[in-house]
């Protein structure tokens, strides 16, 4: 892929993670059960073992989420890349290291994928 394009997804997903992440705080903090108030639900651990897992089990929340763990990822891994190529600007090292950095997002990914489907699957 071009440096371009890669720059380009790069200024997308930095707004991406913005708009995700924005709804993300929303829906945590926001959305509540209509018979109790946002202090009944939201980050209270001492009621119920499980509380804060049941405002996960919405989907907005675990998509958002999902989207939130892509975005950042190729964020993240694109960031240390360009700064790789900016530091050793050597063509075996920008090589090794644009496999180490697909690997590791890619193990991000699934395992972070992994941590959403199980928070959002506990009943």
């Amino acid at each position: 892929m071009s440096e371009r394009r890669l720059m380009l997804l790069h200024y997308v997903t930095g707004l991406g993670i913005l708009i995700t992440g924005a709804v993300h705080i929303w829906v945590v903090f926001f959305t509540v059960p209509l018979d109790q108030t946002i202090w009944e639900t939201t980050m209270l651990f001492d009621n119920h073992p499980f509380a804060i897992l049941s405002v996960y089990r919405n989907a907005l929340l675990a998509s958002t989420l999902w989207l939130l763990l892509v975005f950042t990822t190729f964020h993240a891994m694109n960031g240390i890349r360009v700064i790789i190529m900016e530091l050793i600007p050597d063509e075996r090292v920008m090589r090794a290291a644009k496999w180490l950095l697909i690997a590791l997002g890619v193990f991000l990914v699934v395992y972070g994928t992994r941590t959403i489907l199980i928070a959002y699957s506990i009943r």
